[in-house]
């Protein structure tokens, strides 16, 4: 691979809707180590991946349709983002440890697709699905490609039926479709993992595509306390012992991973005391307390 498209480098393609880099990045590791998910759901999604790069152009279209478009779905702020790159990360890494040195990571932007102007978002979905992708997979290295907000890409027709422009949202959709059909026939090197917040705004006939669909849900009490933890880990100190994180982490139930994560940090913020003291129990519990009753913490 030439030099200016080295791992680290980050390049743009020629048509503006996404741009991509080169696995494996050390520094991409925390993506996958520090993203707490349910039981299970790295091992399916490091599976299922690593099939799609390794196998599915070995097996017949028809007999075992394989689309090569995985889903990760659930509520903002449980790490749908930050765990697909962690997985094409890990992906990478074990492809690497087979001899395939260099995978292609593309990131897409889901805001350059849609248009006002009229038949403009149909062109920007075929363009980036017919020729974009196509053209990073030319390379001949595995292509992951991450498309958060796929529901801006595969909107629900039943939806945009009662919406104000139904029939340019409707064609939009429908160049998706194809252009999902035409990747999975033409490169069997090209695997898309996508994300959404709204499940419900996808179309069907996209859902039917999907290989694998997984809802990252929010944090069961077990995942809190890992998420808390690792999050203080960050910190020169913590005087949590266990019992202490449990208490915290009961509080935090029905919150994200992110939002526990900012909970530390409007801790550490919001205390009169140094950054180096310990984070207690007191001062994540009083935080916790004024989110719960509406009000912004503050230093007491």
């Amino acid at each position: 691979m030439p030099e200016d498209e080295a791992a680290g480098a980050w390049r743009e393609d020629r048509y503006g809707f996404l741009r991509w880099t080169v696995l494996p990045r050390p520094e991409w590791r925390p993506w996958w180590d520090r993203i707490h998910v349910a039981d299970g759901v790295k091992e399916r999604l490091r599976a299922y991946l690593g099939f799609c790069l390794r196998h599915r152009g070995d097996f017949d279209r028809v007999a075992l349709p394989v689309h090569g478009i995985a889903l990760l779905h659930g509520p903002p702020g449980t790490g749908k983002s930050s765990l697909a790159r962690g997985l094409a990360e890990v992906v990478a890494e074990d492809l690497a440890r087979e001899g395939i040195e260099e995978t292609i990571f593309a990131e897409v932007d889901p805001h350059a697709l849609p248009s006002q102007m009229l038949g403009e978002s149909q062109r920007n979905t075929m363009n980036l699905l017919q020729k974009s992708i196509p053209e990073l997979a030319r390379k001949g290295h595995p292509l992951i490609v991450v498309v958060d907000e796929v529901n801006t890409l595969a909107t629900s027709r039943t939806i945009a039926s009662g919406g104000r422009d139904p029939v340019d949202v409707m064609r939009a959709t429908e160049a998706a479709l194809r252009g999902i059909d035409y990747l999975a026939d033409q490169h069997d090197n090209v695997a898309v993992i996508a994300t959404t917040n709204f499940v419900a705004s996808l179309d069907d006939a996209m859902i039917d595509r999907l290989d694998v669909a997984i809802e990252i849900t929010l944090p069961d009490q077990a995942s809190r306390v890992s998420i808390l933890r690792d999050t203080l880990a960050e910190l020169p100190a913590s005087s949590l012992h266990d019992g202490e994180a449990e208490s915290v982490a009961m509080m935090l139930a029905g919150h994200s991973g992110r939002d526990i994560r900012k909970a530390v940090l409007e801790a550490i913020v919001t205390r009169p005391a140094p950054v180096t003291d310990p984070i207690t129990a007191e001062d994540l519990q009083r935080v916790i307390e004024q989110r719960s009753e509406g009000r912004t913490p503050h230093a007491p």
